[in-house]
Order: structure tokens, then C-alpha cells, then sequence
């Protein structure tokens, strides 16, 4: 990095120098010089720092109106209101269970999807063989 910096200084050192004096022609000083300076950064992993954890409001229409989920333990609010489960968080498939006094069958058990940012969360629910229902949440 320091050797990329130095080069890009030098560089625009020089393209600076050569806009100086001269013989008086149509040189201008003034002229912006063809060297740019640019920097490298190291691509940054997805911020998931967060998670799971947290607050989620769905954004379509779901019998959800808030989930919240601390560690391997989920609370829902709303027409379904109930507590749940969370299996295997930290893997690429995490599984949410509700367990709800009065069952939504269409919403028992779903595979966690957690956007790379972080900032969003989709819920593909357990369903017949075409697939189950979908709810996507943002964080609050």
C-alpha cells in the first residue's frame, strides 16, 4: 500500500513539475494534469456483524408484526403472536420454529435468509411441494 502510495505521489509530482516554466509557449500550468491519484481498499466482508439478533418489521403483508430474535430464541407479535426457536444461527440455513398455542400452518417452520448488509431478512416458510409462504423484514 505505502509502495502504491508513494508511486501515485511521485507520479503526480511529476505532472505537476511538468506544468511548470517552460519556454513560454501555450503550455498552461493551470492545465489539469493526465495522472490521477488513486487508492486501493481492501474489499470489506459483508456487515453482519449483528446477524439475527434483533428487531424485524415486515414489509409485505404478513400476520407478523414484529419478530424478534435474541440468540436461539424468537418472539413474534401481531395476528401471530407467539415464542419460537432458532436452530443453527451462525450456519447458512438457519431454522425458525414457532411454537404458537394456536398453529399457523402455513407458518410453523421457515429457513432464515439474512441479506449480506444485514439490513434485511427473508423467511421461506415449510410448505407443500410448489413451496410455503414468504415474509421479508427489515431491521428496525
Amino acid at each position: 500500500m505505502r509502495a502504491a502510495l508513494t508511486v501515485t505521489a511521485l507520479g503526480l509530482a511529476a505532472g505537476l513539475l511538468s506544468g511548470c516554466g517552460g519556454d513560454g509557449g501555450e503550455q498552461n500550468a493551470s492545465a489539469p494534469s493526465s495522472t490521477t491519484a488513486t487508492t486501493s481498499t481492501t474489499p470489506e466482508k459483508p456487515a453482519k456483524a449483528e446477524g439475527l439478533a434483533g428487531t424485524w418489521k415486515p414489509i409485505n403483508d404478513s400476520p407478523i408484526a414484529t419478530l424478534k430474535i435474541t440468540g436461539t430464541t424468537a418472539e413474534t407479535t401481531g395476528r401471530l403472536a407467539c415464542p419460537g426457536t432458532v436452530a443453527g444461527a451462525d450456519s447458512a440455513k438457519p431454522v425458525l420454529t414457532l411454537n404458537c398455542a394456536t398453529p399457523d400452518e402455513s407458518r410453523k417452520r421457515g429457513t432464515l435468509e439474512l441479506k449480506p448488509d444485514g439490513s434485511a431478512l427473508v423467511i421461506t416458510w415449510d410448505g407443500q411441494a410448489w413451496g410455503g409462504m414468504v415474509d421479508s423484514f427489515k431491521r428496525t
